[in-house]
């Protein structure tokens, strides 16, 4: 995992210093999205996300992008109150490779980049947890954009992997600090829209 990790990384910064401006195309999306954990009855968490891409041609785009998800719960009891609330924020560099140019395009993709994971518990209104922690992670991903002139409409589904930090740490800090045996996982679906797109041909 360590390999593909940073294989991917090499790949995506060869593809930027790689750019011509006579060949890119800029383009911005936005989505919704949904996260669904492996973990047995979790619950399904939900948020959205913008990215900024360039086209390097009318099949291959590489960018950035962050999304956020988070979720809170309130308890009530013999007069007690516990709170508790959850949020995820990816930022990540992706890549992403289009098989067809016309209006269905189907694609696979990929996202790598820092993961940050926040939780908060709250006893009758009193600050009893907060954790904060930052995680190196990776998304293959598979989707599908319908193509109107310059704008796509998308939808896609992500399988997240977060990685541990070795000792313990709460922030990952360097690759070096990556453990790639230690990992959590969930599931998202994003939908959205992406404008400045290449026409079809």
């Amino acid at each position: 995992m360590k390999r593909i990790y940073g294989g991917f990384i090499a790949v995506l910064a060869f593809c930027l210093l790689g750019l011509t401006p006579s060949f890119a195309q800029f383009s911005v999306g936005i989505n919704g999205s949904a996260a669904f954990s492996d973990v047995q009855n979790s619950k399904t968490i939900y948020g959205g996300g913008l990215n900024a891409k360039i086209f390097l041609g009318s099949k291959l785009d590489v960018g950035i992008g962050v999304k956020a998800f988070g979720e809170s719960r309130s308890i009530s009891a013999a007069g007690q109150t516990l709170e508790y609330s959850a949020a995820i924020i990816p930022i990540t560099a992706m890549v992403d490779y289009y098989f067809t140019e016309g209006a269905l395009r189907p694609y696979i993709g990929a996202e790598v980049g820092a993961y940050s994971v926040g939780t908060r518990v709250k006893f009758n209104g009193q600050e009893s947890s907060k954790i904060n922690s930052t995680n190196a992670g990776v998304a293959p991903k598979v989707g599908l954009m319908l193509a109107f002139g310059n704008l796509g409409i998308f939808a896609e589904g992500a399988y997240n992997i977060m990685f541990g930090n070795k000792n313990g740490s709460t922030n990952v800090g360097t690759i070096g600090n990556v453990n790639f045996d230690q990992t959590s996982k969930f599931f998202t679906v994003n939908v959205g829209l992406q404008i400045g797109i290449p026409k079809m041909k």
